[in-house]
């Protein structure tokens, strides 16, 4: 397996006209695996069917926002952490109704150690279509 790249021309962030020109690596030619597809492979991988790989997946992705809901972080041992953060406006003086400066919530994810291990040498090869 390898990680496929190319270069890409991009000017410099927040300056008018471009300013200087400078050429970054981006991964591409990545292809999206739906849940029927991881499915299919552990399946193949284990003594479970796709079915019931499908089954249990669906479960977990319905569970997983009832937990952290109730306020609850969710750790998958060797895959890594779900958790639950709040952004709030800052007020100068604490509020009885302090929820209302709550303006969103959202889901944060940290990998395990093993799973950013798996990531952290990958083979390289350059694209067909990169340009430079």
């Amino acid at each position: 397996m390898s990680v496929q790249y190319k270069l890409v021309k991009q000017a410099t962030p927040g300056i008018k006209g471009g300013g200087d020109y400078k050429y970054y690596v981006r991964a591409c030619n990545r292809r999206k695996t739906n849940l029927y597809d991881v499915a299919g492979i552990l399946a193949q991988r284990s003594s479970l069917t796709r079915g019931d790989v499908i089954a249990t997946l669906t479960g977990l992705i319905e569970l997983i926002p009832e937990l952290l809901l109730n306020n609850q972080t969710v750790e998958l041992d060797h895959l890594g952490i779900f958790s639950l953060n709040l952004k709030s406006k800052p007020e100068d003086k604490p509020r009885t109704d302090s929820f209302r400066q709550i303006k969103s919530a959202s889901i944060s994810f940290r990998p395990s150690t093993r799973l950013k291990d798996a990531v952290r040498s990958p083979e390289y090869r350059k694209s067909k279509d990169s340009e430079y």
